[in-house]
């Protein structure tokens, strides 16, 4: 049994679809739900106000002390702390400066004085003075800009807490990765794929995506992932479906300032826009020639909070299409914002192994045939790998190719729809529906004698016996077969496995199972139905909501919901 500890910041993953999680994140006893965005704050320029983000749904706000210790504000923050002094009582999130000591060049402010301003101020997360590498870097300084960030991200480790873990090493994948297991070492609270700003500048999405996937492959996934710099509504359900959880947006403000207009398909100019295509309350009490009219600062008020308003309008779709398990259709449609997105889809290709052990078995929704970027996704790779070796009849059906007619009704053959599709009729074998659906689950022949009883009204399979004895049913939203206790002894499935018999009870009468209380497990996937051990008996059977690795590194939450 695993132990937990107890940390400022705890992570626990609630609802799943794609590499996408909605989390409940603690820092400093402030719950917020992710994936989330942290509105930039600047002091010397409160473009929108504190009361005005809180309206709009901030929860976390991010701001920079390097320009805060140099500014007039400093004394001021130092004395009152950066909570009161921003009348902010939600966490605040602090970054180095890092950036912007680059730009300017400054080069004698140590990292140990800027973790200290960190801490005088009292910010809830503290992030280390790293060296970003840069797309155009050379493998040399990428290695060492990569080697110096990591000595101080171990430093910064004994200077404060809930650190911030920043993940360096340019467009070369093999120091992403890298890095990504040192940082992981040092045991910071979350990580911030950093480096990433230039890429989205030049809608280089394909090196982005790669960039991302490579990071989350190789990060402990109980903990949040911040990519630094990414602001733009347009990006956020791609980066989510690839396992982003935290985003921070000086875009609204910065859009705002230079007459941009944001959307979840692009930037507008104020000047080209005749109407705002938007409902939010600020674009529906004016119109675009009334704020071309306005000075500047009132003008910029007016953009931010209409680009605050679709920043968060666009998280909360995001959050809901995860509850709805369509996701990906959310992705596909917000890839045709940019040519330059949807090729960078493929990207999802090389990394099908890791993604498919990520995306949920089942899901409550149907699969959409959106475009060729469909046949990329994990279920569908995923989907045409289980079935491979089966045999008997198939039909026909896109993308997935050659199906076994047992499985006409098994998610995602029958819960996805396809444009041009009809399907013909055929007989099937009720019993061979409960032989070929066990196969594609479980991956074994099911050779036991059963019977097989149908609804009367529907005439679908209902329920599976041996004899008198109830084996399982078929579930009606997904085709799946869900065995019994008794069922489970007869089936191959994948173990989860408790010794502690206080635990083992609680498992019995029904209760879920928590991951600090799994001792081993075979390499299930989420949404797998799987059997319990305890003792070598299998004592009940239920629903993973994590995977393997996800059990390993979670210190909170449900594994296991129990049947």
């Amino acid at each position: 049994m695993k132990n937990g500890k107890r940390n400022d910041c705890m992570f626990e993953l609630k609802d799943r679809d794609a590499n996408g999680r909605i989390c409940k994140w603690v820092v400093n006893d402030h719950e917020i739900t992710t994936p989330t965005i942290m509105p930039v704050v600047n002091p010397s320029k409160m473009v929108v106000s504190i009361e005005d983000l809180k309206k709009l749904g901030a929860k976390i706000i991010i701001t920079n002390s390097f320009i805060i210790r140099n500014s007039r504000f400093k004394e001021e923050c130092v004395q009152k702390g950066l909570h009161e002094f921003l009348k902010w009582k939600g966490p605040i999130y602090t970054d180095s400066g890092t950036f912007q000591m680059f730009s300017q060049g400054i080069k004698d402010i140590s990292q140990e004085e800027i973790i200290e301003f960190q801490n005088q101020i009292k910010s809830d997360i503290v992030t280390p003075v790293d060296l970003f590498t840069l797309p155009d870097d050379t493998k040399k300084q990428a290695i060492e800009k990569t080697k110096e960030t990591s000595k101080r991200v171990f430093a910064a480790k004994q200077l404060t807490k809930n650190l911030v873990g920043p993940i360096q090493g340019g467009l070369f994948l093999d120091l992403r990765k890298k890095a990504c297991k040192e940082i992981a070492a040092a045991d910071p609270e979350l990580f911030a794929i950093g480096g990433i700003v230039p890429l989205m500048e030049q809608y280089r999405y394909k090196e982005l995506f790669e960039i991302i996937l490579t990071c989350k492959e190789n990060l402990p996934a109980g903990k949040p992932v911040h990519a630094f710099g990414a602001g733009h509504p347009m990006i956020f359900a791609p980066l989510v479906a690839l396992g982003v959880d935290l985003f921070d947006s000086a875009m609204y403000a910065l859009a705002a300032a230079s007459d941009r207009y944001l959307t979840v398909n692009g930037t507008h100019q104020l000047a080209d826009l005749t109407e705002f295509p938007c409902n939010c309350p600020e674009c529906v009490k004016t119109t675009p020639e009334e704020v071309r009219q306005l000075p500047k600062q009132d003008r910029e008020i007016i953009l931010a909070k209409h680009n605050l308003y679709v920043t968060f309008g666009e998280i909360r779709t995001i959050r809901q299409a995860i509850k709805e398990n369509n996701l990906w259709e959310l992705v596909q449609t917000r890839l045709r914002a940019h040519p330059n997105l949807l090729e960078a889809f493929e990207t999802v290709k090389k990394h099908k192994k890791y993604l498919m052990k990520q995306d949920l078995i089942s899901k409550k929704s149907a699969l959409f045939y959106s475009g060729k970027e469909t046949e990329f996704r994990p279920e569908v790779l995923r989907a045409k790998e289980m079935i491979k070796g089966m045999s008997g009849q198939t039909f026909l059906k896109k993308p997935f190719g050659k199906v076994p007619t047992g499985l006409k009704g098994v998610y995602p053959f029958g819960q996805s729809i396809v444009p041009g599709f009809k399907e013909k009729s055929a007989k099937v074998d009720p019993k061979d529906i409960v032989r070929q659906t066990i196969e594609y689950q479980y991956g074994f022949k099911f050779k036991e004698n059963f019977s097989v009883e149908l609804s009367r009204q529907t005439g679908r399979i209902r329920r599976v016996w041996r004899g008198k004895q109830l084996l399982g049913t078929i579930r009606a939203n997904d085709g799946f077969f869900i065995p019994t206790l008794e069922g489970a002894k007869y089936m191959d499935m994948k173990k989860v496995i408790v010794d502690d018999e206080e635990i083992a009870k609680h498992v019995k009468a029904g209760k879920s199972l928590f991951v600090r209380f799994i001792d081993r497990c075979d390499d299930i996937i989420p949404g797998e139905e799987v059997a319990i051990i305890y003792n070598k008996e299998i004592i009940a059977t239920g629903t993973a909501i994590l995977n393997k690795k996800e059990i390993s590194e979670f210190q909170r939450g449900v594994a296991i919901k129990i049947r």
